[in-house]
């Protein structure tokens, strides 16, 4: 994540914030802010992440984007059975998946122990992170 700190850095001044407001908004230490604006953490967390996009009012998609480089998908051309499965659900209730929460949820999958969870599982996460975003 070379150019986190300085996409980080535009975005938060762009929205007139001072470091230690964002911190506090995004319930993140103020250290840990400096530390990503000034490229010294380069392994945040997902959920590190999240907070900060949210606290800015911005996607992963805008935090993470730079002029020079596209984000990369997370998840593979062939999707796993169970990522199919939600998106098929998703579609079939008039839903276009997100793909910043679908890649959001493999990264999460794949991260822990191989714990096999069912489609109605997977459904709740989507809707908790979808909900999580809305104001």
């Amino acid at each position: 994540m070379r150019n986190l700190g300085p996409r980080l850095r535009a975005l938060r001044t762009e929205k007139n914030l001072t470091l230690p407001q964002l911190a506090e908004m995004a319930q993140v230490s103020k250290g840990l802010v400096s530390k990503l604006e000034n490229d010294e953490e380069s392994n945040p967390s997902i959920d590190t992440l999240f907070k900060i996009a949210e606290a800015l009012d911005a996607t992963l998609a805008d935090l993470l984007e730079t002029e020079q480089a596209q984000i990369k998908r997370v998840i593979p051309e062939k999707k796993p059975e169970w990522l199919d499965g939600l998106v098929r659900f998703l579609k079939s209730v008039g839903k276009e998946p997100d793909p910043a929460i679908l890649d959001a949820m493999y990264v999460l999958r794949n991260r822990k122990a191989k714990v096999h969870r069912d489609l109605e599982h997977w459904k709740f996460v989507y809707q908790s992170i979808e909900n999580s975003f809305r104001a």
